[in-house]
């Protein structure tokens, strides 16, 4: 226990009851150092005290340029990602190696070498230790939430192979320099990770109501349209076309100011229009259909006059036949008994009929009449 812890401790002692903590509020930085002193104790035995703790901002290439190339470099991921380094000189990792391997610190420096996976392996336990420890640790302080969710990653080759993975931003670089306690030796260890991007809260604007049919019509309405005004279209030879030259006029039979008519992109005629001009320029005026005038044929014979009266109904000569005289014989050689009947429709006229037919029948006898049979 080095003289400084035991002025600490002395000090706690002899606080007065109920004193404020208040008095000595927690910083960023000695969060950090308690953080590492109880990482380092609890998890390899190696009792250390934090001199400094430094901070600064800066970005990707500035801050690999800060880091010397005998540091071990350990990815710090979050979400399987890489998002910083830890990174760890000559004096810390043997420190662990020789509290793991021994014990005890040795009373002379470290001899320079190259970090190794071995190395990367004796210092999981604190690494682990202290990212646990370290949001905890710094609530209520600047840096709190800048390592959470942080855990150690691989071993990472060289600041060279760190700055094609890492993003180029703006990163916090935390820098603490250790007291081993043991023939002046001090060790240095450096946390880097990007810096928490405050995210605004966004104001939620309800959507303003649109109206759907009516920006539909604007829009339709706004499209461009293309219209051809055609004044007369006629066929003419390969050889009269050939033989225009400038000064050449063609007559237009037919065709008139008003036979411009206007054309759609597709042909389609859309209106009909009369040629004039408007302020020296060329202009038409549209204007409503004509109806078409229709013509004769050539050579369509006249429809016959209505006027001319019918011809006369033709005369039949029809002989007079006695319908009445026995046995007066017909154009067609029958006899009047042989015709049929004809239909009576008076009842005066239809007894007569009866009677005449019942003078050619046989006279039938009184029929009984027995009046007990009723």
């Amino acid at each position: 226990m080095t003289d400084s812890t035991q002025v600490t401790l002395l000090r706690r002692m002899t606080r007065p009851h109920g004193q404020e903590v208040a008095d000595n509020p927690l910083t960023s930085s000695r969060a950090v150092r308690l953080a590492l002193t109880k990482a380092a104790n609890d998890t390899v035995g190696l009792v250390l005290t934090v001199q400094s703790v430094a901070e600064e901002v800066t970005g990707l290439d500035d801050m690999l340029g800060t880091l010397p190339d005998d540091m071990m470099l350990v990815g710090l991921d979050r979400d399987d990602s890489l998002m910083g380094l830890m990174a760890l000189d000559m004096e810390m990792r043997a420190a662990v190696l020789e509290m793991e391997t021994m014990g005890a610190l040795l009373a002379h420096p470290a001899e320079p070498r190259s970090p190794t996976l071995t190395d990367k392996t004796l210092c999981d336990p604190l690494l682990h230790a202290f990212l646990s420890a370290f949001p905890h640790a710094v609530l209520d302080t600047p840096l709190e939430g800048w390592m959470d969710g942080v855990t150690p990653g691989a071993k990472v080759d060289s600041t060279r192979a760190a700055g094609l993975v890492l993003e180029d931003c703006d990163y916090r670089i935390v820098r603490l320099t250790v007291d081993l306690s043991v023939a002046d030796r001090q060790a240095q260890l450096v946390l880097v990770l990007p810096i928490q991007q405050e995210v605004a809260e966004q104001e939620i604007v309800p959507a303003a109501a649109v109206d759907w049919d009516g920006t539909f019509q604007g829009r339709v309405s706004d499209a461009p349209a293309c219209l051809d005004a055609l004044l007369h279209r006629f066929p003419i030879s390969l050889a009269t076309a050939q033989a225009l030259q400038v000064g050449s006029v063609l007559p237009l039979p037919g065709c008139t100011v008003s036979s411009v008519r206007l054309l759609s992109a597709d042909g389609k005629e859309v209106a009909q229009a009369k040629l004039g001009q408007i302020g020296g320029y060329r202009a038409v005026r549209l204007e409503t259909a004509s109806h078409p005038q229709l013509t004769e044929l050539p050579g369509t014979p006249p429809p016959p006059d209505i006027a001319t009266p019918l011809p006369d109904a033709i005369d039949i000569n029809v002989p007079d036949i006695d319908l009445m005289g026995e046995g007066a014989a017909l154009d067609d050689g029958l006899t009047l008994d042989d015709a049929p009947t004809p239909m009576l429709d008076e009842p005066a006229e239809a007894a007569l009929d009866m009677d005449f037919m019942a003078d050619g029948m046989a006279k039938m006898g009184d029929l009984p009449f027995d009046p007990d049979a009723l």
